[in-house]
């Protein structure tokens, strides 16, 4: 046959071999790892025994094993450097594990395996509710919720512990087959002790939810990275919690917290009540001084539900539709999710 009217496929791509399943130390690995939505690590799933588990493997820092050619000057700052960042790790993920409150989603292990690292937390079922469905709860689920979170993060700061990565994508909400609503709060790759900050160019977090310190930090201006951080976050999602939508800035803004910084602060929606009003001013200050700790969040809440539950019961509101999806009558505490029972 001419060679001319061959066709050549030894440049096409071939299909990929089949994934096999593997050991990363004592988990197996049934599917390969991905790194979507996150660009510091790989995430997947993985087993021990019958239990499945969430499993990230870290991108950075890499252990120098001796297939790396390496000056063993370069080495030893290699291992080092893996070393501290390790210990430091650990430390963040130790104080999480005593600030569990039921809904926090924490370590199960940490662990090197071959030249990298790994961390392994309970699953989080992927039947979680679309963030943006709070807002069509009444204001008793909504209460239930802010609590919930509120409570938590007040536990992590009681630790001085800095979630700094609060949006939506980290706080799952969850219904009970109860019918009653929670939170899992995941992600604490970000995470620092306030006793010990990253480098302000590993600073890390959404920065549509950054405080105006954190930017002021990054930038090497005088500034304290605290729990308040946080808050001032979470002032953000509580406006979209109960009004579904986020606080307007002015179009020469990018963000809420150069706002804050211009001292024109955003715009909260009309309609919501003067408590609720006051009570998320109060966590938008730019002052972290001036704001609100996340225990006073707490029992504001405890207050304004109080409050709620009063005035329903001296006028009980008028029936309404059942929301989809079906929404069980409000508790008056908040539920910690400390047992299996969640879809």
């Amino acid at each position: 046959m001419d060679k001319r009217l061959t066709v050549d496929h030894s440049h096409e791509e071939k299909p990929p071999a089949e994934f096999q399943p593997y050991d990363i130390g004592e988990y197996t690995l049934k599917a390969p790892l991905t790194s979507n939505k996150s660009g510091f690590s790989k995430w997947g799933f993985c087993w021990k025994g019958d239990t499945e588990f969430f499993i990230k493997e870290f991108l950075s820092p890499v252990y120098p094993d001796d297939s790396v050619e390496l000056s063993a000057a370069m080495r030893e700052k290699r291992i080092d450097e893996c070393v501290r960042w390790f210990d430091s790790k650990s430390r963040i993920y130790n104080t999480i594990v005593q600030a569990q409150t039921g809904n926090l989603v924490v370590p199960i292990s940490f662990f090197k395996y071959e030249s990298r690292f790994y961390l392994v937390t309970q699953k989080v079922s992927e039947s979680a509710m679309d963030f943006a469905v709070l807002n069509r709860f009444d204001m008793a689920h909504k209460l239930i919720v802010m609590k919930v979170l509120a409570n938590s993060f007040a536990r992590l700061a009681e630790r001085n512990i800095v979630h700094a990565d609060v949006k939506p994508d980290n706080l799952l909400i969850k219904q009970t087959n109860g019918g009653f609503f929670t939170m899992k709060i995941i992600d604490f790759d970000a995470s620092y002790l306030a006793d010990q900050p990253p480098e302000p160019d590993e600073v890390q977090g959404d920065t549509v939810y950054y405080a105006p310190e954190t930017l002021l930090y990054i930038i090497g201006e005088p500034a304290h990275l605290s729990p308040k951080v946080d808050v001032f976050a979470m002032g953000i999602i509580f406006h979209q919690v109960l009004t579904g939508k986020m606080p307007v800035i002015k179009d020469e803004y990018d963000y809420i917290y150069e706002a804050v910084l211009s001292d024109d602060p955003p715009v909260l929606e009309p309609s919501l009540p003067p408590d609720y009003k006051r009570l998320l001013e109060n966590m938008l200050q730019k002052d972290p001084k001036n704001r609100l700790s996340m225990q006073q969040v707490f029992d504001e809440l405890v207050r304004l539900d109080t409050l709620r539950q009063a005035a329903e019961k001296a006028a009980p509101p008028p029936a309404v539709p059942p929301v989809q999806p079906a929404a069980a009558p409000a508790q008056a505490g908040f539920l910690n999710a400390t047992d299996d029972d969640l879809w």
